[in-house]
């Protein structure tokens, strides 16, 4: 791929439109696999519809309904994905940006962004049976050794069962060269107290234990005094 062309350079505007021609023609054309139909049904194979809805159609000008305020880009290619021209210069890859006009886009993007990165690397029927092979791994092992306690056998299960679905989690290239690098895993712009809910929870458990103890000495005492 071609750097960016200078700014300061003489033609500028000719190269750069040129730049993101090519940037276009070679990078951001819609090519169909299968993965753009894995939503269809198998059986209807003449009836496939790409998931990205390509080919799009064209639009000679862009118009704005008065009626509903949809606003309808040009569009000249129906292969081609949205795109911005400066954006795609500087980036140098591909995309299909859309901006977003009403509040609806809004809420649907919220809720995609939300889904997708809150979304579990492992299926529910995966993790289960990698649990259960887990177990089944777990119960050969201890056939040989059956003097260990229960605590032990408890402990051991749950470790095995940690370390199986921690080996099939996906990790991102930028999660692993951060943890590398030492980086962390978040950002805070604020330094935090930690906060030892374990230690809390007893700590109040001791006192109210304490002050039930003490209100039941002092209503004894009490009934002693009255009775005598």
């Amino acid at each position: 791929c071609l750097p960016t062309p200078n700014p300061s350079s003489p033609n500028f505007a000719s190269r750069f439109r040129a730049d993101v021609v090519q940037l276009v023609e070679t990078g951001n054309k819609h090519r169909h696999s299968d993965t753009y139909y894995k939503y269809s049904n198998p059986k209807q194979r003449d009836k496939k519809i790409c998931r990205m809805r390509m080919p799009r159609k064209l639009v000679q000008i862009s118009t704005i309904d008065p009626a509903t305020g949809h606003i309808s880009m040009r569009r000249s290619d129906p292969w081609i994905n949205n795109f911005n021209e400066y954006l795609i210069a500087a980036c140098r890859s591909n995309m299909d940006i859309k901006f977003i006009w009403s509040g609806r886009d809004a809420k649907a993007l919220v809720y995609y962004i939300t889904d997708y990165v809150t979304k579990m690397s492992l299926s529910f029927h995966d993790t289960f049976a990698l649990v259960q092979k887990s177990i089944t791994s777990l119960q050969n092992s201890l056939q040989q050794t059956s003097n260990e306690s229960a605590i032990e056998k408890s402990r051991k299960l749950v470790l095995r069962c940690y370390n199986t679905l921690a080996s099939q989690q996906e990790l991102s290239g930028v999660q692993v060269a951060s943890y590398l690098m030492n980086w962390g895993d978040h950002y805070t712009t604020h330094k935090f107290q930690g906060l030892f809910l374990i230690q809390t929870e007893r700590f109040l458990q001791t006192q109210l234990n304490e002050t039930r103890a003490e209100r039941k000495l002092e209503l004894l005492s009490h009934g002693q005094y009255f009775d005598s």
